[in-house]
Formats: structure tokens, sequence, C-alpha cells
């Protein structure tokens, strides 16, 4: 398991390694493209614009009516008025700093839209501060549709220019109006700049221009929950973004003193509003307070009811203590009634004035007359006296308590009478007091609004008076000391690294694409069970291409080594048993021939060889040895013929013998699936040690199938860079349904054979020189 996990590794790692030195092969590709971009980056930084980065920075104050905002809403909003009255936090500020009005005005304030430019011999100058004229459009004739409209700006004199168009010519007068298809603008003079040759006038659409700065504008809020706000703009003119960067602050802070302007006077136009109701309505609360206490004729409602409590007191104190004098004097008159002359009456019992002293000069004389009746008897002149005085004052005393009753009783009903108003009186208080009270409410809530709204008149008046600038001014508008762009180290970097991204992609590209066969590797990773016999480098052409007689080259060697793994592929020459090696390949133009003829060379150097031209369509052994136009189709086309008559010596090898091809058969196929083949190949088996047959492609036509069941090994021949690689699926296809085991495969006009082993191993043995080949031979 160790052995397999590292064997995996090595072979990860061959792979990768591999790979990188596909790659590594194209260094002179690498290397131009790196140079090429390096000079263009040397180029673009030579002559681009450098561009800086202007800052500014506001410190927004809260709009609490602390920091110049409308004063009062605050407390609007307090008395539970809409939520919509409170200001913009911070956050929302920024939308209004890059607000396209706001910009516009910064625009037309500066003349943005008309600007002058210098041109250079390789790259445009645009002059803000050193531009001789200033200008601004005036109107446009169709503000949506115009764009810009370029002149050639000329001077004429000291007050006058000239203006060369597309199709037109002005000129004008400085400060004057100058009326164009498009609008109107006006130039003006810049004194202390010099205007000698002519420049490039360009008039924009502001609205292009105020977009163009909106998107170069940025606004951002530095940390959260804080109130400063940072302005930066990114341009190639520094004193141009400083002044785009100062007067967008000023616009934004003399829009906000307008906005709070408009702001408070429709604040103060609300307060005269609701003043003018309001007052209106606490007329009539107060007449409706007026009405109502001569209605109920109230001076105070709470002194009278005090009053009314009081008064229903004292008259129910008054009332008791009648009711308890008459209780008195009912019982003492019931005594008066019913009792006899010598009985005494209650005295000092709360009786009314003047019958306490009767009584009592009543029970006087009744006590006197008991005294007299101990010394004489009743019919004693005085004693009898003393009963018709006493008899007379019961009568008094009675008639006095009736008469009191009577006076008690009237008393008892007035005073019940004054009880009975009071009480009416107190039960009326609580609902005038509750309509009373609704009425002083109102009144109360009228005037405190009253006076509220004059304060905050007050106040709003002071605010129209006032103007402070919403912003404060941090850092006024400054620019960085190095341009942010271009970044040499930046541009050089990237430069590299497209040097080496490109053809990097263009390499990957092109090896994903490559749908040929390259290498022995590639076939083994295909076709692992069927045995690669050898790699044959490009011998050049025609003659060029033949192993001769002690041949130490690079191409001989490498058929030497095809034989020498044929060994371990195919058994050895049986003598009077020929081996027949048949050679084909997929399809036309994949060095079949030039195989089949160098193999067959390669043997001869010991073994007595036959090489047959089974290629009766497409003959092409007369590109290596002159051969008779009689051969093979001759033979097999005549029924009499001996095969004898057809052999001719190579003239290459004493050991090798040609069967050419011969004459064009109409019918190839029938010819070589005919029985004089093989009987042709029983005769010669005993000749020869090894009978090599050059054969048609296999794909293309079907002769080459009528001559498998007579070889012994089937030598298919794939081209470098020319077998495409779905040619490795029919190669399978064949050696498992016709071939079966009697497989192999050449790779032939392979390049680079001296680094299929990795760069360090090679052939050891040349006859000549190394050929020079081309860089692109190479790496390719």
């Amino acid at each position: 398991m160790e052995f397999t996990e590292n064997s995996l590794n090595q072979r990860d790692g061959g792979q990768i390694k591999r790979q990188i030195q596909r790659y590594v092969r194209w260094w002179p590709l690498f290397l131009g493209c790196m140079i090429l971009a390096l000079v263009g980056a040397w180029i673009y930084l030579r002559y681009a614009t450098p561009q800086y980065m202007s800052k500014a920075s506001l410190y927004i104050k809260s709009a609490d009516g602390k920091s110049g905002g409308s004063m009062g809403l605050q407390d609007f909003q307090n008395m539970a008025l809409p939520s919509g009255l409170t200001s913009n936090e911070v956050d929302n500020e920024v939308s209004v700093v890059k607000s396209k009005p706001l910009i516009l005005q910064v625009v037309k304030t500066l003349g943005l839209e008309v600007k002058t430019i210098n041109e250079g011999n390789v790259k445009e100058v645009e002059l803000y501060e050193a531009s001789p004229v200033k200008g601004s459009i005036l109107s446009l004739v169709n503000p949506r549709g115009f764009k810009s409209f370029t002149y050639t700006l000329s001077p004429l004199g000291a007050d006058q220019f000239k203006l060369k168009g597309a199709h037109q010519e002005l000129s004008g007068t400085y400060g004057i109006p100058i009326k164009a298809p498009f609008g109107t603008f006006v130039l003006n003079r810049n004194p202390g700049t010099t205007f000698d040759k002519p420049l490039t006038l360009q008039l924009t659409n502001p609205r292009i221009v105020a977009d163009q700065i909106e998107a170069s504008l940025t606004v951002v809020i530095p940390q959260k929950k804080s109130s400063i706000m940072e302005l930066s703009r990114i341009g190639t003119n520094p004193i141009r973004s400083e002044d785009i960067l100062n007067e967008l602050i000023k616009k934004y802070n003399l829009d906000a003193i307008k906005d709070k302007n408009a702001e408070a006077m429709n604040t103060a136009a609300f307060i005269d509003d609701r003043l003018r109701l309001i007052t209106g309505e606490l007329g009539g609360i107060e007449n409706q307070k007026e009405n109502f206490k001569q209605e109920n004729k109230i001076a105070d409602l709470q002194a009278q009811a005090q009053l009314s409590m009081q008064n229903a007191n004292e008259n129910t104190k008054k009332m008791m203590e009648i009711g308890t004098q008459l209780e008195m004097v009912d019982s003492v008159l019931r005594i008066a009634n019913s009792s006899a002359n010598d009985q005494l009456l209650p005295t000092n019992v709360g009786m009314p004035a003047g019958l306490d002293q009767v009584i009592n000069e009543y029970n006087q004389l009744v006590l006197t007359r008991n005294r007299t009746l101990r010394q004489a008897t009743p019919s004693n002149p005085a004693v009898q006296q003393f009963n018709r005085d006493i008899a007379s004052m019961r009568e008094l005393i009675r008639d006095n308590l009736r008469k009191s009753r009577t006076t008690l009783q009237i008393s008892m009903s007035q005073v019940q009478e004054e009880i009975n108003k009071s009480g009416s009186s107190l039960s009326k208080f609580p609902q005038q007091e509750k309509i009373f009270r609704s009425i002083e409410r109102q009144q109360n809530l009228k005037e405190a609004l009253f006076l509220y709204l004059l304060q905050k008149r007050e106040e709003t008046s002071i605010a129209l008076s006032v103007n402070t600038p919403k912003a404060k001014i941090v850092n006024p508008a400054y620019t960085l000391s190095e341009p942010v762009a271009p970044k040499k180290n930046i541009v050089y970097l990237t430069a590299v690294l497209l040097g080496l991204l490109l053809p990097g992609a263009f390499l990957y590209t092109k090896f994903s694409l490559d749908t040929y066969v390259h290498s022995r590797r590639q076939i083994r990773e295909a076709l692992p069970d069927i045995p690669v016999v050898g790699e044959i480098p490009n011998g050049g052409e025609g003659e060029e291409a033949v192993v001769r007689t002690n041949d130490f080259s690079s191409f001989a060697e490498s058929f030497r080594i095809m034989l020498t793994n044929l060994k371990f592929v195919i058994k050895p020459p049986v003598p009077g048993q020929a081996s027949v090696l048949l050679v084909s390949s997929s399809i036309k133009g994949e060095g079949k021939t030039t195989i089949s003829v160098n193999t067959a060379l390669t043997l001869a150097q010991n073994r007595k060889v036959l090489l047959v031209g089974a290629d009766i369509r497409n003959p092409q052994f007369k590109r290596f040895m002159n051969l008779s136009s009689t051969g093979l189709s001759d033979y097999l086309a005549s029924g009499t013929a001996e095969i004898e008559h057809f052999i001719e010596p190579s003239k290459l090898n004493a050991n090798l013998e040609v069967i050419p091809s011969g004459s064009i058969a109409p019918n190839p196929t029938e010819l070589l699936a005919s029985p004089r083949f093989e009987k042709m190949l029983e005769e010669l088996k005993p000749h020869y040690d090894y009978i090599v047959i050059d054969t048609a492609p296999m794909l293309m036509v079907s002769d080459s199938f009528n001559l498998l069941g007579y070889m012994d090994l089937l030598l298919y021949v794939m081209r470098a860079e020319h077998t495409d690689k779905d040619m490795m699926e029919f190669a399978e296809q064949i050696q498992r349904e016709n071939a079966k085991g009697k497989f192999a495969i050449v790779l032939n006009d392979v390049r680079n054979i001296n680094l299929s082993y990795g760069n360090k191993y090679g052939y050891g043995y040349y006859t000549e020189g190394p050929k020079k080949r081309k860089w692109y031979e190479v790496f390719g």
C-alpha cells in the first residue's frame, strides 16, 4: 500500500514537472511578452497624465435649533406635532452634497462648461488657472440634445477673438454674448495670462459636466455616528479640484441657509395664521364665559359655593335649635294641660325667651300656696286666692306656650325653606363648575398657545436675521502631494503579470485545444494494455529518411531500439518460417511507408528480409528506391504468374528484397482477399527471416483488414502532432477485435527525441553532428 502511494505521488510530481516543462520550453515567448509589456508600461507612464486626490472635510451641525436651523421645530415636535418636521441626519446630507442641482450651480459659478485645451505633440493639456479666457454658456437651444461643440480659438487684438468651428466661423468681443447655432455663450479675458497662439475651445452641456463631477466626487463619513463628512475628488488639475470642492461647500452652506430661511418664513406665516385663528377663538371663549356668568348670576363660582355651603350649615344648626325648643314647648305644654294646680313646671330647658320667667313665677306661687296649706286649710281665703292666681297664671303659660309653638313652627318652616334653597344651589354647582371649568380650560389653552406663538414669532424673526452656516469647514480643500494614479510600481507589476499571464493564457488555450498525439506517454496513458515499441524522430524527406549500413544516427538508433522492443512482443524467427510484420496506420500521412522501409532495412542488417508493398491504392516505395512498375497487384490479378518474377533487390541492402505494389488496380480489396496472397506468403516464408508488409490506412479503406489473418504482429504507426487523439480509440478497437495481442504502436516523427527522458538521457552515438533546429521546433 505504501509503495502504491509513493508511486502515485511520484507520478503526480512527474506530471506537474512535465506540465511546467511544457510552458518553460516557450521561455522566449514569455520573455518577449514581458519586454513588450514593460516597454508599453514605460511609454504609458511617460505620456500618462498624473491624477491627484483633493480632499476637504466638514462638520455637520445638528439641526436641533442650535446650529442655525429653523427655531422652534423641536418645540413643535414636543407639542405632538407630526414627526416629519424633524431635520435630516448626517447620513442624509451625503446625498444632498452630491445632488445634481448643487453641482450644477458649481459648474455655472466656476464656468466649468467652457474649457480651453492646448494641443501638444503627443497629448492634450487642459488649461484652467492658466487659461487666457473664461466663459460660460448662457442658454441652449436644445438643452437635452446638446452635448458639446469645439472651436479653434484665436486672438484678434486685445479685446477680440475669432472662433473657427466645423462649419462656421465667428468673431466676438470679450464680455459680449455670442449667439451660436446651439445656444448663447460669453467669453471673458483672464487678466495676467498670455494669449498668443490658437487654442482649442470646448463647450460642453453643463448637465454633462455636472454628471462627470458627480461621478468623480466621493463623499464619506469616516466613522460611524460621526458628524464629520469627508469630500474627495480625483482629477488631473489639483487647483481645479480644490476650487470645485470649496465652491461645493460654499453652495451647500448657501443652500442650507436658503432652506432654513424658507423654512423660517413658512414657520412665520404659519404662526401668523395660527395667531389670527387663536385670537378669534379666544375672544369667542371669553364671550361664552361672560354669558355663562350672566345667565347663572355668578360672580365667583367658588366663593358663592362656599357661602351657600356655610348658609346651609347655619340653617341646619338653626333648624336643630328650633326643633329642640319646639320639642320642649310641646312637652311643657302637655304637662301644663295635664297637671294639677300643685304640680311644678320644668324650667331652664331651652324655652323661648320670657317663658322661663313666667314659669318661675308660677312655680314660686305654687310653692307659696303649698307652704300656706301646711298652716291653713284649702278653704282658707288666702289659699283659694292662691289657687285662683295659679290657675290664671297657668292659663297664661299655656297661652304663651301655644304662641311660642306657633312661632317656632313658623321659624322652622322659614329655616327649612332656606335649607331647601341652599341645597338646590349646591346641587347646581357641580354641573356649573364642570361647564365653567371646560370653558376656563379652553381659555387657558388658547391663552397659553397664544403667548407661545407670540414668543415663537419673535424667535423666528431672529432666526431670519441670523445666517449661520450649516456646515463648519474643518479642513478646506487640499491636494495630496503624491499622485494617486498612475502608480509606477503597480503599472510595472501589472506589466510583468500581463507579460506572464497573456502568453500563459495563450499556451493554456493552445494546449487545451491541442487534440494531437505528441509523446509515448500520452499513448501509454490512453492505451495502457498496448505496447509502444518505439519513438522515431524525423529523418528528413525521400532518400534522406533511410537507415543505411553502419548508420549510427539517432534516426537509425531509434529503429534499433524499436526492434529490440519487438523481441519482447513477438517470438524469434524460426528457420524456414519467417515472421510476418504488418505495418499500417489510421489515416494517410502518418509515415507508415517510412516505418515499413526502415524497419525492413534495420532487420536486414543481419537477417534475410522481404518488403511487400500491399498498399496498392497509393504506392509510396518509389520515394525510397527505384522499382519496376509491376508487382503485387499484377501477381494477384494473374492466375498463372509466379511470385519469383516480381521480387526485386532493394539496392539499399543486400539482405533486403522487395515486392513492389505494382499497377494501381480498380479492385484492391478483392485482390488482397484472394487466396493467392496466402499462397504467396506460404511460398515465401521458407526463404526469409522476416516479411514486412506495407498496407493501406485502416481507417480509410478496408484493404488491410484482409491481411490481419496472416500477420504475426501489427505494427501500428502514429505520427506526433498529426494523429488525432481520437485515433487511439480506433487503434484500441482494432487490437481488441482483430489483432488480439498481436498489436504494437510506433510513434513517428517525434520532435525533441533527446528530451523524451527528462533532458537527462540521449542516444550515445551519431554519425553526424546534431542538427540545428529552429527555436519553434525545439520548443514546439
